[in-house]
């Protein structure tokens, strides 16, 4: 039971330092005048702060940050290991980015 609590302490802590970030990339980015570059890169940061991924340590289940996955998992396991954490990163900036083109287009054909 003191497991869950520390896991469910440690997420509550994660996000809210997460979202805290986003804000300052948000703010950082706000006076680009590249919209394509404004948005991509705060999309680029959202993926990497907010995409979880599986981990499973000695039959135990749990959801971490993606990169922290990766790179723990590069640390201790070598590459192969790692892309455990890096499949579900590239499955969201895949996303992300098809997102943002059909965004883009949908802006270009209203402006013209």
């Amino acid at each position: 039971m003191a497991y869950y609590l520390t896991y469910q302490y440690t997420w509550i802590a994660y996000l809210a330092a997460a979202v805290g970030m986003y804000y300052c990339v948000v703010k950082f980015t706000k006076y680009w005048k590249s919209v394509d570059l404004r948005n991509y890169s705060r999309m680029v940061s959202a993926v990497i702060l907010f995409t979880p991924a599986s981990h499973t340590i000695e039959g135990t289940f749990s959801l971490a940050p993606a990169f922290i996955v990766s790179l723990g998992e590069l640390l201790t396991n070598g590459s192969q290991a790692a892309m455990q954490g890096v499949v579900p990163l590239m499955l969201a900036l895949f996303l992300g980015a098809l997102i943002l083109t059909v965004q883009a287009f949908w802006s270009s054909k209203k402006a013209s």
